[in-house]
């Protein structure tokens, strides 16, 4: 689920050719595929006729053009510059769209930019003094008193007024929002609003409009650009509507509006729901639409081929949970079929996957799939059981792609200050990826658990399962980067469940008789291994899958990775070994022990040309200072080795600057 379109103009009509499209209410110049027809025009041409394609009339030269031949082609014969007709057809139209009374249009907006932030010398929000906010006259009175709720203002709130404006800068008359179709919308006690806003609603009734002295410095603080900040003291603001949203973060940075609940089912984690969306643009200029789930692009007198909002378009599928567009998840998870809600984002909120800024994030749910599983609603065994299966392995593909390119990186170069951001966001779209596929193969297992059928077909699909989810597991805890932190609890006990859940496969794919399961069964414990760190039962493994099949490119790859494990294992074991010997060295040059200094000093300096210690783990203990110590003691002798160790720990470092 992205927010990039459903057919984005340089793609669905590549500028091949041009024609002069005369519509009834002007003419307009469009690019168009000479490839393409005549049907997939009047697709375009439909919002601005408003009638259903098949009821639009294209004619060239007083010929009506066949609808599925190309534009270029037999008998359309359209050539670059050439003028088209497009209008209704005469008579009773089926299904006329233009019997509806619907509106226009909405254009999207996509190059409407967020509001650019003006530099400040104050960071800090401004406390109010006597005198900041003055209203100096009533211009139209309120219908309804109402009075602002002292604990929606602190800092920490479940609930926020959440308040609907009409502005005037009346020195420059500029009117906030330019459009009569927008409103301003400020969240009262907001740290990141000037707090005249939540001073001057509190004087207002709802439907007031009131004419205010403001001062210009205090009105001056807006890091988010919600509200306008002209540099202006005489404002005129009228209070639409104050409404009760939920903070759900209660730091000011989601609010939550829901426009209506619905119906009573809600959507659960991983269930399939149906839905509209649209990102809105949130400043006080006005909340344009710049991007739709019912995206189209459509032919637009003065405008040419232009996005707009489609309200016939269906509903997207999305798979609650998963966090691929999570301010819809929000929402969907809140109310039910039928249900509308608002989710108010500041730009450093759920910043994923959604145009940068602060933006309203508009949701409709249209439906839910009733199926969870075995008994209920639409359940259809086995089709659900491969359906359910299947994503998990999109998901478990998409996880391992993304390993493959984080070691693929690591094995080239040595990480840097600017790539290590990069890194770690491959690195934790592995860990989300990976724990998508565990939890879809964990909901399938459970499945197959209810449904109580021990055929064949199903033994083997629950074997697939539980060594799919082996490999899931182990991705979702994975550990990246040049020195990784040891493996956490949790790490341990997903691949202690993974060697028993393996183990549980293998033995099922022999009475089964079942090599390719076995094969992959055996691939799979491999890397479960190598991220356990257990060096030789991954050489057992293998050493029997290249037994098996030695034809198997990925087994190069994986003899790799061990190779680099057993490395990696040995410089660990080499950094435990030298700060005994620091340990050990600091002893013997307390106690004037020279025999013994020479000793370490000898076993110290043979780490060091070998390669057996990394330069961070000599640079973390701070061996060398204590080698300095060691030179001090006067003896000619441990002086020069003490002199050659720190020349080995300057090649370390010069090594590792390399990445060698």
């Amino acid at each position: 689920l992205s927010f990039g379109g459903a057919q984005p103009a340089e793609e669905s009509c590549r500028p091949s050719m041009q024609v002069k499209v005369v519509l009834p209410t002007g003419e307009v110049n469009v690019p168009v595929e000479p490839n393409s027809t005549p049907g997939h025009l009047k697709e375009n041409l439909k919002y601005s006729i408003r009638v259903p394609p098949k009821q639009i009339k294209l004619t060239c030269e007083g010929r009506e053009l066949d609808d599925i031949k190309p534009l270029t082609g037999e008998p359309n014969n359209v050539q670059d510059g050439a003028v088209l007709v497009a209008e209704r057809r005469e008579g009773v139209v089926e299904e006329d769209m233009s019997t509806k009374a619907s509106p226009p249009p909405t254009m999207i907006k996509k190059e409407e930019p967020p509001k650019p932030k003006k530099p400040k010398k104050d960071v800090v929000r401004p406390t109010l003094v006597e005198g900041d906010v003055k209203k100096e006259k009533t211009l139209q009175p309120g219908h309804q008193g109402w009075a602002a709720k002292a604990a929606y203002l602190e800092a920490k709130s479940k609930k926020r007024h959440l308040v609907y404006l009409k502005i005037e800068n009346i020195e420059e008359k500029k009117a906030y929002p330019e459009h009569e179709d927008f409103q301003v919308a400020l969240a009262l006690g907001d740290p990141q609003c000037s707090p005249v806003w939540t001073a001057v609603v509190q004087l207002l009734e709802i439907g007031e409009k009131a004419r205010f002295t403001l001062s210009r410095k205090v009105l001056d603080f807006n890091p988010e650009g919600l509200a306008p900040d002209d540099y202006c003291s005489t404002w005129e603001v009228e209070l639409l509507r104050v409404l009760e949203v939920e903070d759900v973060m209660e730091d000011f940075q989601q609010l939550l509006e829901i426009e209506s609940s619905g119906g009573k089912e809600r959507a659960e984690d991983l269930d399939n729901v149906s839905v509209h969306w649209r990102v809105r643009r949130w400043m006080p200029e006005g909340s344009f639409c710049i991007a739709s789930s019912r995206e189209r692009i459509a032919i637009m007198p003065g405008y040419g081929l232009v996005p707009i909002e489609d309200q016939n378009a269906p509903p997207v599928p999305i798979s609650l949970g998963e966090g691929q567009q999570e301010a819809v998840e929000v929402i969907a998870s809140r109310v039910g079929p039928g249900g509308q809600g608002h989710l108010y984002l500041k730009s450093q909120a759920m910043k994923s996957n959604r145009p940068a800024g602060c933006v309203i994030m508009d949701v409709e749910v249209v439906a839910m799939d009733p199926c969870r599983g075995p008994g209920t609603p639409g359940w259809k065994g086995w089709q659900n059981l491969i359906n359910e299966r299947e994503v998990g392995d999109q998901w478990l593909d998409e996880a391992d792609g993304r390993r493959k390119q984080l070691e693929t990186f690591g094995t080239l170069r040595k990480s840097t200050e600017d790539s290590k951001s990069a890194e770690a966001h491959v690195a934790e779209q592995v860990h989300k990826f990976a724990y998508n596929a565990e939890r879809r193969y964990r909901r399938a297992l459970k499945w197959i658990d209810m449904d109580k059928k021990e055929d064949r077909k199903i033994q083997l699909e629950q074997a697939t399962l539980r060594m799919r989810l082996a490999k899931a597991m182990s991705l979702a805890h994975m550990r990246f980067g040049e020195n990784p932190d040891p493996a956490t609890a949790a790490e341990k006990a997903a691949l202690k469940e993974g060697r028993q859940l393996l183990s549980e496969v293998l033995k099922v794919s022999e009475a089964l008789n079942n090599s390719s399961v076995r094969y992959e069964c055996m691939k799979m414990n491999l890397q479960v291994c190598i991220q356990d760190e257990d060096v030789v039962e991954a050489r057992k493994v293998l050493s029997q899958l290249q037994e098996e099949r030695p034809e198997d490119e990925d087994l190069k790859s994986d003899n790799a990775r061990i190779n680099r494990l057993e490395n990696d294992l040995s410089l660990k074991q080499g950094a435990g070994t030298v700060e005994e010997l620091q340990k050990d060295l600091q002893q013997a040059v307390t106690a004037g022990d020279k025999p013994k200094v020479s000793e370490i000093l000898e076993s110290l300096l043979g780490m060091f040309k070998e390669s057996k210690v990394t330069y961070d783990a000599v640079k973390t203990c701070k061996v060398g200072k204590d080698v300095g110590n060691a030179m001090k003691m006067g003896d000619p002798d441990i002086a020069a080795l003490g002199r050659k160790a720190v020349g080995e720990i300057q090649a370390l470092a010069q090594r590792a600057a390399l990445g060698i």
